[in-house]
């Protein structure tokens, strides 16, 4: 099985980290607008608490998540085949 999605997806979730990292996000709108823990995390805490790069972490692993469940679905779909 190939992993190009999980691959694309964690890059992704790494460009849109170092962007914020770098300060070229100053508002924090694609980090939070593009991270799928983020929008739960406020629920239960204070954004403003967490950890910085625990939340990095966090984007980064549920993209590379995503991109791993795409390629299953994908794999799956072309073993029927």
């Amino acid at each position: 099985m190939r992993k190009t999605v999980t691959i694309i997806f964690t890059v992704i979730a790494i460009a849109i980290c170092f962007i914020h990292y770098l300060g070229y996000d100053p508002k924090n709108m694609i980090l939070i607008s593009l991270s799928i823990p983020l929008w739960i995390i406020p629920f239960f805490t204070d954004i403003a608490h967490v950890n910085l790069f625990f939340a990095y972490a966090l984007t980064i692993a549920s993209w590379a998540l995503l991109g791993y469940i795409v390629d299953r679905y994908v794999f799956r779909a072309r073993a029927r085949d």
